[in-house]
């Protein structure tokens, strides 16, 4: 049976769902990332790694403190302290994206004529360089 909810709860509710979507948006752009010819390293194999974690962790936090049955597993504290270790772990897979993205960038800057993602190092031309880039702004909204 549904509980009936507050502001407070559906609020919470359209939250996670809006990071959700901002979440599979992410996979897909780092998915179109890996599709590129060039390399990847450990810092965009973790930031697409955590888009698959973060799935039963938002379901958890959406889904559990509204239905009656499973409600013994809502805990306050556990609520809390997830959405602290998510904060904590997007904040480290965009500055591991941006880091890659940078070291790309500088690794390039040599290149005779060209110039910003024109000159990025790690293969598949500016396409992957913009790509991480919406990528970095999606961490920034995560």
């Amino acid at each position: 049976m549904r509980l009936p909810e507050n502001l407070l709860q559906k609020s919470k509710i359209v939250l996670h769902g809006l990071q959700g979507l901002v979440i599979f948006l992410s996979w897909a752009i780092i998915i179109s990332i890996f599709t590129k010819d060039g390399s990847t390293d450990g810092r965009v194999k973790y930031f697409f790694a955590l888009c698959w974690f973060c799935i039963p962790l938002l379901i958890y936090q959406a889904a559990i403190p509204q239905f009656d049955r499973v409600k013994r597993f809502s805990n306050a504290y556990a609520h809390a302290a997830i959405d602290v270790l998510l904060v904590v772990f997007w904040f480290a897979a965009f500055i591991s994206v941006a880091t890659w993205t940078r070291e790309g960038l500088k690794k390039g800057v040599g290149r005779p004529d060209h110039k910003g993602c024109d000159a990025f190092a790690w293969g598949g031309g500016a396409s992957k360089c913009h790509l991480s880039q919406a990528i970095i702004g999606m961490g920034v909204v995560l």
